[in-house]
């Protein structure tokens, strides 16, 4: 049998907004034009993917584009991509998800005939090289934008093509972290179809579940937000028989051109601000000194920790402002980089054990937060009569949820902050 290749994409979510970026950050320059074009940048470079390596078909598992948007410019540019992928013999299987149910599509929209898009139901196709069966690619759209039955069960091996058969689906698998669970299944459900691989989309982080069948997520080719930072891309899948079964290896292509960060800088015992700059700037060269090619813009979001004497300082908005706006000479670096955001997590300069025996308001205030971050139940004593009226109001509630444990201690720390700074004698 000969080696099969195939490349797997999902969630481009062609033409949708960043999401997170203050109207200033994000319009009247270049990190605009980026932004708005960072979706199509992917779509073009998957393109040019497939035209460089040649794979024998091209997978996408669901939430091209979104139904929110109705993006006639989305649409018709997957149009002209796959066009491109016909003039080399490539096939195209392409699956709906929940942003982009079958139920969105444009009808004017003519697809050239290289592309299948699987139905409400589950479909077969068997793909041929040299006039014998290749491959079986079987797949499922969502109908609906809240696609609630479990689709994998649906699934079937074809018992009348003994070669390599791939399911196609846009799904959440038993254990992953996603919050909106549609097309819901266990990984159980899509092994006991007897099909060799699985091409999933939906969940937007890169991961493979299972080596044999081969079950994959490609994961998003942009990242939207800046929890989805670091590399972004596809999967290029490499089939070669084993046996009575078949062994996959996936090789990583990056798409995406804007790429987001997270990170932490220890400010601790730090004392002028000059030194917080140079820190911040020394730190955002280095990330992008380390970025791979193919990223023309990094956006970070900076977390400072530690004990400084620039605690308060530093929790002020507008020194926040001033501090970004000294960083801007990175935006015109290769490549650029914005700073979206701050995070202020240090502390006051000072010993808290010491505080915690001091016989004054402060001291009082800690050893309550103290008990109160060593117990729940003993925090819930003290939060629930202040935070009743606000969460029981009869519409209010409706809409606000009530925080729990993990958002509690995250108050709790805060508050413990403001005490330290507000009781403290200058």
């Amino acid at each position: 049998m000969d080696v099969i290749r195939y490349i797997h994409a999902a969630d481009l979510h062609l033409d949708t907004p960043f999401q997170g970026l203050s109207r200033e950050a994000a319009q009247g320059n270049h990190l605009a034009r980026l932004l708005r074009e960072a979706t199509f940048t992917a779509l073009e470079r998957l393109f040019r993917f497939c035209e460089t390596e040649k794979p024998d078909f091209l997978v996408l598992a669901g939430d091209i584009y979104n139904q929110e948007n109705h993006s006639v410019k989305a649409q018709l540019k997957l149009r002209d991509g796959c066009e491109r992928l016909k003039s080399l013999g490539i096939r195209v299987f392409l699956a709906h998800g929940n942003h982009d149910p079958l139920a969105s599509r444009l009808a004017a929209v003519q697809w050239p005939d290289n592309v299948t898009i699987f139905g409400p139901e589950p479909s077969r196709h068997v793909l041929k090289k040299n006039g014998a069966p290749l491959a079986v690619i079987h797949g499922i759209s969502h109908a609906k934008a809240r696609e609630g039955r479990n689709l994998g069960r649906l699934f079937e091996r074809d018992p009348a093509h003994d070669c390599f058969q791939l399911g196609v689906l846009h799904c959440t698998v038993d254990g992953e972290a996603k919050a909106d669970r549609y097309a819901p299944c266990s990984l159980e459900d899509l092994k006991s179809t007897g099909l060799d691989a699985w091409a999933l989309g939906h969940v937007h982080e890169r991961k493979t579940l299972c080596e044999s069948p081969f079950i994959a997520y490609s994961g998003n080719a942009q990242g939207l937000h800046v929890n989805e930072a670091g590399l972004r891309g596809c999967l290029l899948v490499t089939v070669a028989p084993r046996g009575d079964a078949f062994a996959c290896e996936a090789s990583f292509l990056r798409l995406g051109p804007v790429q987001w960060e997270r990170f932490e800088l220890d400010l601790e015992n730090v004392e002028h601000l000059d030194e917080v700059e140079r820190r911040l700037t020394q730190l955002l060269e280095q990330a992008g000194e380390a970025t791979e090619p193919g990223c023309e813009a990094i956006l970070a979001r900076v977390t400072l920790k530690g004990r400084t004497r620039l605690d308060t300082v530093l929790r002020d908005a507008a020194n926040q402002e001033d501090l970004a706006e000294r960083l801007a000479h990175l935006n015109s670096g290769s490549p650029g980089i914005w700073l979206k955001d701050l995070r202020v997590e240090t502390a006051p300069l000072g010993d808290r054990a010491e505080y915690l025996q001091r016989e004054d308001l402060l001291g009082e205030a800690l050893r309550l937060s103290e008990r109160m971050r060593q117990s729940n139940e003993a925090l819930r004593e003290v939060s629930d009569p202040a935070l009743n009226p606000l969460f029981g109001h009869s519409r209010l509630r409706k809409v606000l949820n009530r925080p729990d444990d993990a958002q509690m201690q995250v108050l709790l720390h805060e508050a413990e902050r403001l005490c330290m700074d507000l009781l403290e004698a200058r």
